[in-house]
């Protein structure tokens, strides 16, 4: 940690609207590590290799040491103070059981023994007074006889998004293969990195107009409430708190998928012949939709059976029900704008630069289910909609999200006013299996149980099996419901289920 601290110079890193959205969050993540041939910890993921990488790769992100602050007008930013620095917790820990245990479980997170299963779901302070939000919670894993690692790391997302997540633990094991190099003259210097956090990249396409931005983003963002403003005003960490205290014990199950790319191709032929002749569908503009489909129709049969219990069906009696009305469905699917924006280095901007675009389901596309014909009205639909996501669109949401300082609270409490909706965040082309700390890539790499309900996402697997591995967090009962869906059983080889 010295090599750190002993380099990082104070200075104020302001967040902008983006991170001020995903300041609520937290990107929670774990990689497997199976040490098959058993071999010892010197060799294998060395502790103090690991540790020391960790805090050089931290000279090149020194907000990883810095307060989350909001000034008088209630803007965040991060401030680096020298001789006050706000460290991540990082621990190396040794565990009695073996890694076939948990493998054996699924990778359930929850079955680690007590004192190494800290979720870190929001971020706020660990106690109900003082403290400070730490920006990350570093847990090292080892099982008994040296059967394998995990490696937890759980990021306070105002620091960078799922791409930034993915650049970081990439550069933090480069430099870790690195270090265990043989130390002789012949040894080539570390690689530059090749990443960039400079926020003034934005600069240059922002916009004052909104004529690009469709209106229900507008109307999101429109009118303040009460409780934003006062929510905004607080500070982080008692921001954190609350949020802490409405979402961090929610108790829903997270459940996991395999699909293979075979299944997926074939369907993708099939659904294609319903497309215009112009138009080829992806691969993740169909999973994205048959993945709103069966979701919606789980929420659905959940739905069904709680207003079929006794009470509800005495409250219906008496007062009527609008059950049976046609609904909308929503899928919010996040869109990684560094592709879309034409500017020097914007690939390499490892801050916040994603946000999600809404797109409906209609209540007789959930009835009717995941046909070829639906699902190609649907993913063309999806990929039109990403589509009008270009530089102008970005520039203009990341100007008004930025106008006032309630605005990202406004879009969050609007969209968590929609109750019949899925976030989906498609992460295949991040690289996590390329985090290699010199002992070979995870067996498998998966997200920790999220504090948000109604979440997907789509994961790349491991290189071995190929295909791809798809996460939810859905309420138990909904959660139950798409195991019972045998259309969408009839694309997986392989599922994990759990609190």
């Amino acid at each position: 940690m010295e090599a750190f601290t002993s380099t990082v110079s104070s200075q104020i890193i302001r967040l902008d609207g983006l991170d001020a959205l995903a300041s609520i969050f937290t990107i929670p993540i774990c990689y497997w590590y199976e040490n098959s041939a058993r071999d010892s910890w010197d060799t294998f993921m060395p502790p103090e290799i690991l540790e020391r990488a960790f805090y050089k790769t931290l000279q090149e992100l020194p907000i990883f040491s810095g307060h989350l602050m909001a000034d008088s007008n209630s803007r965040l930013y991060v401030e680096v103070d020298k001789d006050n620095l706000n460290m991540p917790v990082y621990t190396d820990t040794c565990c009695d059981l073996d890694y076939s245990v948990m493998q054996e479980t699924g990778f359930n997170i929850s079955k680690l023994p007590a004192g190494l299963r800290e979720e870190y779901r929001v971020p706020a302070p660990s106690g109900l007074v003082g403290g400070q939000i730490k920006p990350a919670h570093i847990r090292i894993v080892r099982f008994k006889d040296n059967s394998g690692v995990l490696v937890f790391a759980c990021i306070s997302h105002y620091i960078f998004d799922g791409y930034g997540y993915a650049q970081f633990m990439n550069r933090w094991a480069e430099v870790s293969r690195w270090m265990q190099q043989p130390q002789d003259a012949n040894k080539a210097p570390l690689p530059a990195s090749l990443f960039t956090y400079d926020r003034s990249i934005h600069s240059s396409y922002r916009s004052e107009q909104t004529t690009a931005l469709d209106t229900p983003m507008i109307e999101a963002m429109s009118t303040g409430t009460a409780f934003t403003k006062w929510v905004s005003w607080l500070s982080p960490e008692t921001r954190g708190r609350i949020f802490k205290a409405m979402l961090g014990s929610s108790g829903h199950t997270c459940c996991f998928f395999h699909v293979s790319s075979t299944i997926l191709e074939n369907l993708r032929t099939c659904v294609q012949k319903h497309a215009p002749q112009d138009t080829r569908l992806s691969m993740n503009d169909i999973i994205t939709a048959y993945i709103t489909i069966v979701v919606a129709q789980a929420k659905e049969k959940a739905s069904a059976d709680w207003w079929n219990k006794p009470m509800p069906l005495a409250f219906r009696s008496i007062f009527g029900s609008k059950q049976g009305e046609p609904r909308d469905y929503t899928v919010v699917t996040y869109v990684n704008m560094r592709s879309r924006i034409n500017q020097p280095n914007i690939g390499k901007y490892m801050g916040n630069m994603a946000f999600g675009k809404g797109v409906q389901l209609s209540q007789d596309q959930i009835q009717e289910g995941p046909t070829d014909k639906v699902l190609a009205t649907l993913a063309l639909r999806i990929r039109q909609t990403i589509s009008t996501t270009d530089e102008k669109y970005v520039g203009q949401f990341g100007n008004l999200l930025d106008k006032e300082y309630d605005n990202f609270l406004r879009l969050t409490m609007s969209t968590s006013k929609i109750k019949r909706k899925l976030m989906f965040s498609n992460q295949t082309r991040f690289a996590h299996y390329d985090v290699d700390f010199g002992a070979g890539i995870p067996a498998m790499v998966r997200h920790a149980p999220h504090a948000f309900v109604d979440l997907a996402y789509v994961m790349p697997a491991n290189p071995t099996t190929g295909g791809y591995e798809i996460e939810f967090n859905l309420a138990p009962d909904v959660a139950l419901h798409l195991i019972r869906n045998s259309s969408w059983m009839k694309l997986v080889d392989r599922y994990d289920c759990y609190i």
